[in-house]
């Protein structure tokens, strides 16, 4: 079965004229990582999750729901609505996990 899901690069995604790439993630004010990335539900055309890039050698990349998104230009920041226990809930949900 193929997944209806698609990894959008940040590279390719540019809000209000600035480009995506290195773009940093926060939740609850702290950040979480680099932006990796969004996943898009193909059939309805829609960001679901934004992929996480932790730091670090062992770190590895996450998904957290694209909920109500808030976008600071100036300090290239993209804060989403986490708490801290969907984040403990979520530290497994990984791209590979959805997109396979």
């Amino acid at each position: 079965m193929q997944s209806s899901f698609q990894l959008v690069q940040p590279d390719d995604v540019v809000i209000e004229g600035i480009p995506a790439t290195g773009m940093t993630i926060q939740a609850a004010g702290r950040a979480l990582g680099r932006l990796g990335g969004f996943i898009i539900d193909s059939a309805e055309q829609h960001i679901r999750y934004v992929v996480v890039r932790g730091s670090g050698l062992f770190a590895k990349s996450r998904l957290l729901p694209f909920a109500t998104p808030r976008v600071d230009i100036d300090r290239r920041v993209i804060e989403v609505d986490v708490s801290d226990q969907q984040l403990w809930q979520l530290r497994d949900f990984t791209p590979d996990a959805l997109l396979a």
